[in-house]
């Protein structure tokens, strides 16, 4: 087993160094005998807070699997040869998924879909841990720049969503041999604490070394008083932060509570503008939540998803990152991205020149807003 990891290690290594060569505009030399000397590890810095906070749908069927090869785009770019850091932080998270033929969400009830119980809720346990995809990724990436000498300046952050326990669900299962009733408030909590649990096991037996998990994230974008929502989070919440671990939130535009967002338990809170999804939505619905935020203290979102492609819809990618800069946005704000499941790699590695230059811009930023991190 050990002599196979260090194989996989080095072939991750050889695999971005062939990225770095063939993408840079000069090749780097070659290293010395002194640098070839494998670096078996070196501990990495812990960062103040998050920066760049890159949204990971995944684990459901149709997604991208994120293996290294796909990763490594959220991780770096290439810059002459050599690499430059751009998220800091990964959330992991998953809504719709198809198993067996049926469509489960794990956010909200709705026609069509089925909601999910304790069965679903471990398929996701195992899906976001798989070998070699999503935070093994990352931790690879990482370790095979390492070899190469590219340590990043601090560990990469990790948060988790919880999955929301549907309010009347009486099929979830059974915890400590009692089945679980999510018309009451104590099993929707337990069923919640059940799945944190769950994570915190399967993160310590990974034994990352360069990643670090700091927070869960509440997968329901609003606050619904009416199921005691508010009663159920705050509670999540108590736990969370009784760990050391940040508990965030990420509200659609006019979503109830969240201008209580800090009252409601929640350590963080983003707030969607919601702009870009429909050509119809004017500026105000963009500048209006960022003026939101900024009021209420929140930090942001920025959107975008596949349909970037299309010229309507790439505006109003340039008009997040004109408008996140006229309001002191990258200046002072931490940042949320949300590619819609995957865009960011896509554009990453398309040739479209178009596609290139929205990759630069954002990435330039990012990568400003990394160097100014500590």
């Amino acid at each position: 087993m050990i002599m196979k990891n260090l194989l996989t290690n080095i072939l991750s290594a050889i695999s971005i160094f062939i990225f770095l060569v063939s993408c840079g505009k000069d090749n780097p030399s070659l290293p010395t005998k002194e640098e070839e000397k494998p670096v078996k590890e070196v501990n990495l810095p812990v960062a103040s807070r998050i920066s760049d906070l890159a949204l990971i749908y995944h684990g459901g069927s149709g997604r991208i699997p994120y293996t290294p090869d796909q990763m490594k785009h959220y991780v770096f770019r290439n810059n002459a040869g050599k690499p430059e850091f751009l998220y800091d932080s990964f959330l992991f998270l998953e809504i719709y998924t198809t198993i067996n033929g049926q469509l489960f969400d794990f956010g909200v009830e709705g026609e069509g879909r089925k909601v999910p119980g304790k069965s679903e809720w471990t398929w996701l346990l195992d899906e976001t841990f798989a070998k070699d995809r999503g935070p093994d990724a990352i931790e690879r990436t990482i370790d095979s720049l390492v070899q190469l000498g590219y340590a990043p300046p601090t560990k990469r952050k990790v948060v988790f969503a919880i999955p929301n326990p549907i309010f009347g669900n009486k099929s979830w299962g059974m915890i400590d041999n009692r089945s679980m009733d999510l018309s009451k408030l104590e099993d929707r909590f337990k069923t919640a604490s059940w799945y944190v649990n769950q994570v915190e096991e399967r993160w310590k037996k990974k034994n990352y070394k360069y990643i670090e998990l700091v927070g869960y994230y509440w997968l329901h974008e609003t606050i619904d008083t009416f199921n005691q929502d508010d009663l159920l989070v705050d509670q999540v919440g108590t736990l969370v932060k009784g760990m050391k671990r940040d508990f965030i939130w990420v509200p659609y535009y006019g979503a109830q509570r969240a201008h209580e967002w800090k009252e409601q338990g929640f350590t963080k809170a983003y707030q969607q503008p919601n702009y870009f999804f429909d050509l119809n939505s004017p500026m105000s619905i963009l500048t209006g939540a960022i003026d939101f935020a900024l009021r209420y203290n929140m930090e942001l979102e920025f959107e975008y998803d596949g349909r970037v492609n299309q010229d309507s819809y790439r505006q109003k990618y340039y008009d997040y990152i004109e408008k996140f800069e006229e309001k002191g946005v990258w200046k002072d704000k931490q940042v949320a991205y949300y590619d819609g499941g995957g865009a960011w790699y896509s554009m990453s590695i398309s040739k479209d020149a178009n596609m290139k230059g929205m990759v630069k811009s954002l990435g330039d930023i990012i990568v400003k807003r990394q160097k100014d991190l500590k």
